[in-house]
């Protein structure tokens, strides 16, 4: 795990998601460093904004990670800006899925608990959809060989509406070339990987 003060440092001077009207999250204004085990004790919730994209990560990609691919998403969690929209006593969480899998598990280590996310909170009207859109992207590439890219892509499409798919990428639809394009794979690849329906 790498110290929360490198974190604060390396995230207000980074971009680490790839919209340039998303480096508003990078400011340090509300920005702090929270405990995973401080974190358990809020009202931790998904921001229904995202839900799909989430149980995409829940469902279809995090089941087909080994121990080892688990332990290193858990370890990255520390590494990334981590927003949340707060409302009265519910927190919001806006990306870093693996950190609410964390905050939510009754066995994580007290090694793990102890460990500080860099966190930062923003306002309903600050919400950018790209932010946790392209980190499911990240992983969606990263473990393409592991999982079921035909039925992601599938419940990608679903979750994108007209409206997100212009603001993304200036179209009217998700498709294959763009999904294939965003994940480092070529078309070829795509329909040659089988599927195995997991619903």
């Amino acid at each position: 795990f790498a110290s929360p003060r490198k974190v604060l440092v390396e995230v207000s001077t980074r971009v680490y998601i790839k919209n340039k009207s998303s480096t508003r999250y990078l400011s340090r204004k509300n920005m702090k460093s929270l405990s995973i085990a401080k974190l358990q004790t809020l009202n931790v919730l998904v921001y229904p904004e995202i839900i799909s994209l989430f149980d995409i990560y829940t469902c279809h990609i995090r089941p087909l990670l080994n121990s080892q691919a688990i332990e290193l998403e858990q370890s990255n969690t520390c590494l990334k800006l981590t927003c949340f929209i707060k409302e009265e006593e519910k927190w919001f969480l806006l990306n870093n899925f693996e950190l609410f899998h964390l905050i939510k598990s009754p066995d994580a280590d007290f090694s793990v608990l102890r460990q500080k996310v860099a966190v930062q909170y923003i306002s309903k009207d600050q919400f950018d959809f790209d932010i946790s859109f392209y980190e499911l992207i990240d992983l969606i590439a990263k473990y393409n060989k592991k999982i079921d890219i035909t039925l992601i892509y599938t419940q990608l499409n679903e979750a994108l509406d007209q409206e997100i798919n212009q603001k993304l990428f200036g179209k009217n639809i998700f498709a294959i070339t763009t999904f294939c394009r965003l994940i480092n794979i070529s078309e070829q690849t795509y329909y040659k990987r089988p599927s195995e329906g997991v619903l």
